[in-house]
Formats: C-alpha cells, sequence, structure tokens
C-alpha cells in the first residue's frame, strides 16, 4: 500500500509542477499582451514617456518607415515623434496574435488595426499593422527590446483586404 501512495504522491507532484509551468507561461502571455496594449494606450494618449518606458534602451528593429536598423530608444522614439506630429490614435484591435515564450525572451507576431485622425486634415481612418516583437523578461518584467512593424498595404494581389 505504500508504493501506492509513493506513486499517487509523485503523479500528484508532477501534475502540480506541469501545471504550474503552465500558469506561468500563461502568466507571461498575459504580461506581454497587457504590455502590448499600453504601448498602443501610450501613443493613443500622446503619452511619449511612457512610449519610450515600454521599450528597452538598447531597443533595435525596423518600424514602418525604416530604410537601416534602428538601434536605440532614441531612434526608436524619432519615428515615434513623427507618428504622434501626423495622427491622433482614436483605438486600436488586436486581429491576430501569437505568443512564444524561450525562457527570459519571447516573440510575438501580431496584426492590430489601428483607428486614427490625420493632424493634417482632420479626417479619420485605419490601417492594418503587421508586427514581429522580441520581448525580454529582466527582474521579472517584460519589456520590448525588438520589433518589425509595417502597415499592411492595402489593394493589389498582396494587400486585399476583408
Amino acid at each position: 500500500m505504500e508504493t501506492w501512495i509513493g506513486g499517487l504522491m509523485i503523479m500528484i507532484s508532477a501534475f502540480t509542477m506541469a501545471s504550474s509551468k503552465e500558469t506561468a507561461a500563461m502568466s507571461d502571455e498575459r504580461q506581454i499582451l497587457n504590455h502590448i496594449d499600453a504601448i498602443f494606450r501610450a501613443y493613443i494618449e500622446q503619452d511619449r514617456d511612457s512610449i519610450a518606458r515600454l521599450h528597452t534602451s538598447d531597443w533595435i528593429g525596423f518600424q514602418g518607415p525604416s530604410r537601416g536598423i534602428e538601434r536605440g530608444i532614441g531612434a526608436y522614439m524619432e519615428n515615434a515623434e513623427r507618428s504622434l506630429a501626423a495622427f491622433r490614435g482614436t483605438g486600436y484591435e488586436m486581429l491576430d496574435r501569437e505568443v512564444q515564450i524561450f525562457g527570459e525572451l519571447a516573440l510575438v507576431w501580431y496584426v492590430a488595426r489601428y483607428d486614427y485622425r490625420s493632424v493634417a486634415d482632420g479626417s479619420s481612418g485605419s490601417i492594418t499593422l503587421r508586427s514581429v516583437d522580441v520581448y525580454r523578461k529582466t527582474d521579472g518584467v517584460w519589456n520590448q527590446s525588438g520589433s518589425h512593424i509595417t502597415v499592411v498595404p492595402t489593394g493589389g494581389k498582396w494587400g486585399e483586404q476583408d
């Protein structure tokens, strides 16, 4: 009987450990998705301090108009300033997403609709964004450390939208 109880205890322990790992992964995914939401909200609110804080100082990647690799939060904020000067965000909707976590690093793919109002003429519109983000966990906190974000083209063979 003791062998049976011991085996049962091992199975319960293994299940509990697996369950806590799944819970931790879900918690990490939720933290990352909340972080992306915070970035969108910071753009909508024109909150430059939050935009900078929501990216690592050594951020690296590509933004819509990038012709080369953007390195550092300064380069990121230069592009952010151009966007903030031209558009006022009015809302967004996450259309599709995938989060894959590899220890302290995560890759995030998403497609989102971003609603805006033009500063130049007041017209409203929406663009579809697609992005691959790199997230790094430091001291238990996820932060975006890289990205490749672009506007999905409209019209034509490759840009048809539903």
